[in-house]
């Protein structure tokens, strides 16, 4: 059975691999985290900017592209005289005056979907939601609640699959087949996609590579559920390892990748995203190995 057969078997018994993948913002997930709590409250275009120093950028995001996850980093000035500090819903009508101040943030695609932007700023981070056209008005939380439960996902640190639950995973996967060991590249993916992003220092250019980085990591575990995983690396590099009982289609299995990435990085950068294969390995400790160098 190639892979294809592989999906079509998984789209019978439940969500198939892009369907999945485009549900990433709750899956995998702890309870009480920053996505769990966006899931039950069903935000789907939501972002929390965080400050850095004189600066404001998005950390974590749901629904927004990489350009504009890059055209978040903004100056503190701005926001301290934009927004009413530890206030209500700060909340704007697209093609407003007063919203006009905002369009810098977001990519050209993103800001054709904007009907309405709330936020709330606290005392370093800021929470964006974003109402698209032709949706219902948003159900905000009360503002009081949002600000206790945003302050404590910031203090506490995300779960990650790693340790014994990786082990945990690889070791279901062994008993299927062999694990199928891949690089997944979207340095230069990402390099296209912010390009035309202009930052005064290159290391707000990095810092805001590295976010983007995260969120397209944070993606790939969930096109990869257990048993298979995937692990963020190095400059851009994401290691994924993949379990199937019959032999791979890899340029299938990079097809779906890239269709379910190109929501972030537009479809011309898309192109940019590279899958190699970086061997096959029939036991535990050389699997986990791959996953946790480097």
């Amino acid at each position: 059975m190639g892979l294809l057969s592989y999906i079509d078997t998984m789209e019978q018994k439940g969500p198939g691999l892009l369907a999945r993948a485009e549900q990433y913002e709750s899956a995998g997930v702890k309870s009480g985290n920053f996505y769990d709590w966006c899931k039950k409250n069903a935000f789907s275009h939501i972002a929390l900017l965080q400050r850095n120093g004189d600066a404001y950028h998005i950390t974590k995001s749901i629904g927004l592209d990489a350009e504009s996850i890059a055209l978040s980093y903004s100056s503190k000035d701005f926001w301290d005289g934009t927004l009413i500090t530890n206030g209500d819903w700060n909340s704007y009508t697209q093609g407003t005056a007063e919203s006009a101040a905002f369009n810098q943030f977001f990519s050209e695609e993103m800001l054709s979907i904007v009907a309405k932007l709330h936020f709330i700023k606290m005392d370093d981070s800021i929470l964006m939601i974003i109402q698209e056209q032709d949706e219902e008005e948003t159900n905000l939380p009360p503002s009081d609640s949002v600000k206790s439960e945003i302050s404590h996902f910031l203090y506490m640190p995300e779960n990650k699959a790693r340790g014994d639950e990786l082990e945990a995973a690889v070791k279901r996967g062994l008993t299927m087949s062999n694990a199928n060991l891949y690089f997944l590249s979207v340095k230069n993916a990402v390099a296209s996609a912010i390009k035309d992003v202009p930052f005064a220092e290159n290391s707000a250019r990095q810092k805001m590579t590295d976010i983007i980085y995260d969120h397209i990591a944070r993606i790939c575990k969930t096109i990869f559920q257990t048993p298979n995983c995937s692990e963020l690396g190095k400059d851009g590099e994401i290691k994924i390892v993949f379990f199937a009982k019959d032999e791979v289609d890899e340029q299938l299995l990079q097809f779906h990748i890239v269709q379910t990435l190109t929501d972030m990085v537009g479809k011309e950068a898309a192109k940019g995203i590279v899958l190699l294969m970086a061997g096959v390995c029939p036991n535990v400790k050389g699997t986990l190995t791959f996953l946790q160098q480097g």
